[in-house]
C-alpha cells in the first residue's frame, strides 16, 4: 500500500527483511522496509534521484536508512540477504 502526501512524496511498504540483528538493541528480528519516491514534476526534470529506502526494528522501534543496492537487486527478483552492514542508524528509540 502507497500513502501519498501534499508535497507529492509517496510512501510504499515493501514488507519484511530476513532476520538481522538489529544494531541498537542486538536482538534478531525481521525487519520492515519502505520506501519513498519524489512525484514532483522538478524532481523528474531535474532527474534527481531523492528516493529513501529507511527500515524500521520492530522490537526497539529503531530507524535505519538501508543501502541503495540491496532494495534494487531486491526489486531485481535477485535473492539477498539484509545485513547489519546494509544499515546506518538514523534514530536509535532505545531507550
Amino acid at each position: 500500500m502507497a500513502i501519498k502526501t501534499r508535497d507529492k512524496i509517496s510512501t510504499k511498504d515493501e514488507g519484511n527483511t530476513n532476520n538481522v540483528t538489529c544494531p541498537a538493541c542486538n536482538e534478531t528480528v525481521s525487519m520492515r522496509l519502505f520506501t519513498t519516491k519524489d512525484t514532483t514534476l522538478v524532481a523528474k526534470i531535474k532527474g534527481e534521484d531523492k528516493n529513501i529506502y529507511i527500515s524500521v526494528c520492530p522490537n526497539c522501534a529503531s530507524v535505519f536508512s538501508v543501502n541503495t543496492n540491496y532494495l534494487k537487486e531486491r526489486d531485481k527478483g535477485t535473492y539477498v540477504l539484509l545485513t547489519e552492514s546494509d544499515l546506518k542508524l538514523i534514530q536509535n528509540n532505545n531507550g
